[in-house]
């Protein structure tokens, strides 16, 4: 393992390393007096099953965080292999988000729900903690739903890809 490279600075191999680590991608929502808001999050992880708790990561810059981490319910939708497309409009500021034409219905508790998500989980904020130049949200969940039954939706090396049954990785831009 060699840590030669031209990136500069260490804040430049980290990203770059990152760029490397595949991860699932989920759009994490909330209802705001304003409307809907959402973001799109590699970040969503696992923490505990008892009680069952999940984390995800956003950056303290981001508006659409900041209405997360104030709400008091939102939502998280693991994506398949089908929802690049909305993962890329949520990931992009000004694109169109939460239409009908993407999938969004209106969940019986006031929060989006994405109709194409394989998993969707409800829950509470437990906390937030600063860390660095992003917020680590814990979030208590409180409901699961399953969807359609179709593989992942992945991000590796700036771009979605989905897993075949093979265990094939298969860019979503080559599609």
């Amino acid at each position: 393992m060699t840590s030669a490279s031209p990136l500069s600075s260490l804040n430049e191999r980290f990203r770059a390393g990152f760029r490397r680590h595949a991860a699932g991608v989920s759009l994490v929502t909330c209802a705001s007096a304003d409307g809907p808001v959402g973001l799109t999050a590699s970040s969503v992880a696992s923490v505990s099953a008892s009680p069952p708790m999940l984390s995800f990561s956003v950056a303290r810059t981001s508006s659409a965080g900041a209405v997360l981490v104030a709400s008091d319910r939102l939502s998280v939708s693991i994506l398949g292999e089908d929802d690049a497309p909305v993962a890329d409009a949520f990931a992009r500021r000004g694109a169109e988000r939460f239409s009908a034409a993407q999938g969004w219905v209106d969940g019986e508790d006031g929060l989006p729900t994405l109709s194409s998500a394989p998993v969707v989980m409800w829950g509470r904020p437990e906390r937030v903690i600063p860390a660095g130049e992003s917020w680590l949200v814990l979030v208590e969940v409180t409901r699961v739903e399953f969807g359609p039954d179709c593989g992942p939706l992945v991000y590796w090396n700036r771009d979605y890809h989905w897993l075949e049954g093979t265990g094939g990785l298969e860019s979503a831009a080559s599609a």
